[in-house]
């Protein structure tokens, strides 16, 4: 068997049990899409010589020493996932690796039997609003909505890029503070600076972010 909690039966005492709960979410959510990448993108795939060695005027060191910081953080995340609670926001210009970071970190709690959804910021709204309006007959009212906020990791890429409304808005600030407070961590990405972050959401929204989230600014040349 491949779960030493249930032994692949699904269940414990009988309740189901986290292995079951992640089939699940995968099944409903297409976080399945996740897992093709996640053979490319993982920490033993990242490659910091991508990144250049010559000091930015602007940050005072190199990009590649940047980064260098910013993934011993992610790699600190995945290791004390169980004993630390800690959010983070990965911002800065699209090309940079904040996605192939996020998938790095699934990968790695994915391995350690934690539930984890990946969802980018328009699909994340989208399924809201369906899940709202229950327009998917075959789902049931706000279950989504309730996997967003008990799931053991919840990431939310491309943050920025969807069709800001009062009820995105509104819901995004629902989910970072219902986690907030069950001390559930997130990871948010964005391609934002920080001053838009304040122009396209709330300030109560931002506030939460740069007040309980280790927020990594990723700067330097397109690696793509």
């Amino acid at each position: 068997y491949k779960c030493n909690d249930c032994k692949d039966t699904g269940y414990i005492d009988n309740k189901i049990c986290k292995c079951m709960k992640q089939r699940l979410i995968e099944k409903a959510y297409f976080a399945s899409n996740l897992k093709d990448n996640l053979k490319t993108e993982n920490f033993d795939y990242f490659q910091i010589k991508y990144y250049s060695d010559n000091v930015d005027s602007n940050e005072g060191i190199s990009p590649r020493e940047n980064m260098e910081r910013i993934f011993s953080t992610c790699i600190n995340f995945t290791n004390n996932f169980d004993r630390e609670f800690n959010n983070i926001l990965l911002y800065g210009k699209s090309g940079l690796g904040k996605t192939f970071l996020c998938n790095c970190i699934a990968k790695e709690l994915l391995d350690q039997g934690k539930t984890v959804i990946y969802v980018t910021a328009p699909r994340l709204f989208k399924m809201i609003e369906d899940s709202r309006f229950n327009k998917d007959e075959f789902q049931e009212p706000n279950t989504y909505l309730e996997d967003l906020i008990s799931v053991d990791l919840l990431i939310i890429d491309d943050l920025g890029t969807e069709f800001s409304t009062i009820l995105s808005s509104s819901e995004l600030f629902n989910i970072i503070n219902s986690r907030l407070l069950d001390k559930k961590p997130v990871i948010i990405s964005t391609n934002l600076e920080m001053k838009d972050l304040i122009n396209v959401y709330s300030e109560r929204i931002v506030s939460r972010l740069t007040g309980n989230y280790t927020v990594l600014y990723l700067f330097g040349e397109d690696i793509r």
